[in-house]
């Protein structure tokens, strides 16, 4: 009976230690302590153009005393293209080989790598290529429009695509006076009266603005007045030029020598310009960087930059006349007037002149084209690699082109004879 008890007891006691080993977890050791983490350096494509190339770079590093190197490979030759103490975790840089431009039509590789305070390599990005622009042809075909009674003018265009431009002046059509044209793809058709209107820009189909004798802005129901909605926007008429990133950062050019900041409620001067200077272009590649030109009746011209806090003088020490600048990068800038003038870094220069006043010049972003137009029926076009004359193959009845707009391949010029208002399409 004694073992009966003892061996049901010993059976007990195994089950017993069996179900408390299940209810225990297994012993795990503990994980091994963290390994450095490195940082991250990532590079894309900002931009291309026929001769540079824009990086945009991205780091991790908490260490400002860390320095980044990037770094150009092309025909196995690795080539610094810039370095700099790591200060921000976001910027660009602009590849245009010092100053000496890369090469049309060429693919280059880039990376990066930090380096620390000792001058030991710590991280590297990995390998991105891009190519630099093509030349485009010249094969365009034109399309001629002429609008309106003796004494219609447009002045400028803008749009938000081949489909849909728009253009500003004054259209006469019998007893009715119109501001604005619109291109639907298919036909022009007047969409605002009152004209007087020198300049126009927007943002999308429902966000434009235009300027002159007033301000109007479009909400895509109906063009509003809005000069009378801030006194300093009543005492600084008439307007030249506009240009901005929203509608609640918008910048005006006067015909008082002076540059005027709307915020969406209230209206600011913030350049003015001692001299009695028309502020004839306003043009900016972002908030923190935009450019404004000028004329007056005597030298000097304006020519002005935003740099985010202050507006300065750009270092032009001519007294050329300037009506109309385009950024192609923060280091490459188109100017239109006596001529068509060039700014590489601190080098500016009159890079053509066609014999004829040029009112107004375009960079195209995406195609890298530049168009500048003028008196006389001057249309000329830049593709990269040489500048081609289209005086007389378009129009040749003495066309004034004072206003450029360009969506992918199609150029849009407006301007005006003694007799009507005029405007070219060009499709390539």
């Amino acid at each position: 009976m004694k073992r009966i008890i003892v061996s049901a007891l010993s059976i007990i006691f195994i089950l017993l230690v069996i179900y408390n080993c299940k209810d225990e977890p297994p012993v795990v050791p503990p994980p091994p302590p963290p390994a450095g983490v490195s940082d991250t350096i990532t590079l894309s494509v900002e931009q291309v153009t026929h001769r540079s190339i824009i990086i945009n770079i991205k780091t991790t590093t908490n260490n400002p005393n860390s320095f980044l190197k990037l770094y150009r490979q092309y025909n196995n030759t690795d080539t610094l293209a810039a370095e700099y103490a790591i200060t921000i975790a976001d910027t660009s840089i602009i590849d245009d080989n010092n100053g000496n431009d890369l090469q049309l039509n060429t693919s280059y590789t880039y990376y990066a790598v930090r380096i620390d305070t000792t001058g030991e390599r710590k991280d590297s990005s990995s390998f991105i290529t891009a190519a630099t622009l093509a030349a485009t042809n010249f094969n365009y075909t034109w399309q001629e429009f002429a609008l309106g009674d003796p004494g219609s003018v447009l002045f400028d265009v803008w749009g938000t695509d081949e489909n849909n431009v728009y253009g500003c002046g004054v259209i006469i059509m019998g007893d009715t006076v119109y501001g604005v044209m619109h291109w639907n793809g298919a036909e022009w058709k007047p969409v605002k009266r009152n004209g007087g209107l020198e300049a126009i820009f927007g943002f999308t189909n429902n966000d434009i603005w235009t300027v002159g004798g007033s301000i109007f802005h479009f909400d895509g129901l109906e063009w509003k007045e809005i000069m009378f909605y801030d006194q300093i926007l009543v005492d600084n008429l008439p307007y030249y030029s506009v240009w901005g990133t929203n509608s609640n950062n918008v910048y005006f050019g006067s015909g008082r020598g002076k540059i005027i900041h709307w915020n969406g409620n209230r209206a600011q001067v913030v350049y003015s310009n001692p001299d009695q200077v028309f502020v004839k272009d306003l043009d900016g590649y972002a908030s923190d960087f935009i450019i404004g030109v000028g004329t007056g009746m005597v030298p000097p011209l304006l020519a002005v930059k935003y740099d985010g806090v202050n507006w300065t003088e750009l270092p032009i020490s001519s007294n050329w006349s300037l009506n109309a600048v385009s950024i192609a990068t923060r280091r490459h800038i188109y100017f239109g007037g006596d001529g068509v003038f060039e700014m590489k870094g601190n080098n500016f220069s009159r890079i053509q002149s066609f014999g004829y006043y040029i009112w107004d010049v375009e960079y195209n972003r995406q195609t890298g084209v530049t168009v500048a137009s003028g008196a006389y029926d001057g249309i000329y076009v830049y593709n990269g690699l040489e500048w081609r004359d289209y005086r007389g193959q378009i129009s040749s009845d003495h066309t004034r082109y004072s206003g450029i707009f360009i969506a992918n391949n199609i150029i849009f010029c407006v301007g005006s004879t003694v007799n009507e208002a005029k405007i070219i399409i060009g499709k390539n």
